[in-house]
């Protein structure tokens, strides 16, 4: 049996967890979810093995809940029981006409076992890459040409780092101000909001960090989750760069001081974010972050379950034609 706690109950258990999804953290639930559409589940209210943040999101008519990754007190453990367990759990405490997960949590065949166990499928088309990057903090870099080229020039500009300990109302207007100017450049949207990336840097688990010029002028930026409790582990969240940026290569020297600077603070590996090889203009991005060289890993992805099987196809036409996701 589950349990619905309130939030600050949810993050009183999960924080000694050794694996807790960015997407399930106080900060990011307050940024991105409503209030009134949040559910925090646990399995055990003493010794809590699972325990995820769910949306409970009605739309014509229809009862949803979302759940972005979850925590897991120890990822080596889990078994396909008890992944069956909470999920068909989760199912009774928080009624649903569908529930879609997608988790970040690294790929355990006893996690798809328990999960189809569950009820859960994969769902009809996938908007997310289940492919990621993890780089080694406490090793030696091995760089390909572009990139060993890009620093070098990155390098001659003589930038500056700085992680901010203590963001801004500036900051954050500056940082969506190079984010807003990649995305006319680059034809997406991404960015999150003022409000929700001031609530995001507010909590010491987001950092931001800045590549200026020696002028002062920011160049590149980025946003990274930084955990360091539990298994301490990063990853990149958002990250612009200005077209000056671009001609000097502040991107890839961004990615590298941040690198240096989690090894610095004692976090062994930085997660790239999801890797998308493709045919079309998404492949940029892929090549970009393939450039370090690191361990290449799936994630547990996405799966759907549905109480009517209609609501499978109409799920995926709802994503692919109203809401214009692409899938991969």
């Amino acid at each position: 049996m589950v349990h619905l706690v309130s939030l600050s109950h949810f993050a009183a258990l999960t924080t000694a967890m050794e694996w807790v999804s960015h997407t399930q953290t106080t900060a990011w639930t307050e940024a991105f979810l409503p209030a009134g559409e949040a559910r925090y589940v646990v399995d055990d209210l003493s010794a809590p093995q699972m325990a995820c943040v769910g949306q409970l999101h009605r739309k014509w008519g229809i009862r949803m809940l979302f759940i972005a990754g979850e925590c897991l007190a120890q990822p080596a453990n889990l078994t396909s029981a008890m992944v069956h367990q909470f999920y068909e759990d989760v199912l009774t405490a928080v009624p649903a006409d569908l529930c879609y997960i997608n988790s970040d949590s690294l790929y355990s065949p006893l996690y798809e076992v328990g999960i189809r166990q569950a009820g859960f499928l994969r769902p009809v088309g996938m908007f997310s890459t289940t492919l990621s990057k993890l780089i080694a903090t406490d090793h030696e870099l091995i760089l390909d040409k572009s990139w060993r080229r890009n620093l070098k020039k990155a390098e001659e500009q003589h930038l500056s780092f700085t992680v901010v300990t203590q963001p801004t109302a500036d900051d954050v207007e500056q940082y969506l101000r190079l984010h807003h100017g990649m995305e006319q450049r680059k034809h997406f949207a991404d960015s999150p909001s003022a409000n929700q990336l001031a609530q995001l840097l507010a909590s010491p688990l987001f950092r931001l960090a800045w590549v200026d010029s020696p002028d002062g002028t920011h160049l590149s930026g980025g946003v990274f989750y930084c955990r360091q409790e539990g298994t301490p582990y990063a990853r990149f969240l958002y990250s612009a760069t200005s077209l000056k940026g671009r001609e000097v290569g502040s991107a890839y020297w961004l990615r590298k001081q941040v690198v240096d600077y989690l090894a610095s603070v004692g976090v062994p590996v930085m997660d790239t974010g999801r890797i998308t090889p493709a045919k079309h203009a998404k492949n940029g991005l892929f090549i970009f972050k393939n450039g370090m060289d690191g361990e290449t890993v799936c994630y547990n992805g996405e799966w759907l379950w549905t109480r009517s099987p209609w609501l499978a196809p109409a799920f995926y036409l709802a994503n692919r034609f109203i809401f214009k996701r692409v899938r991969v």
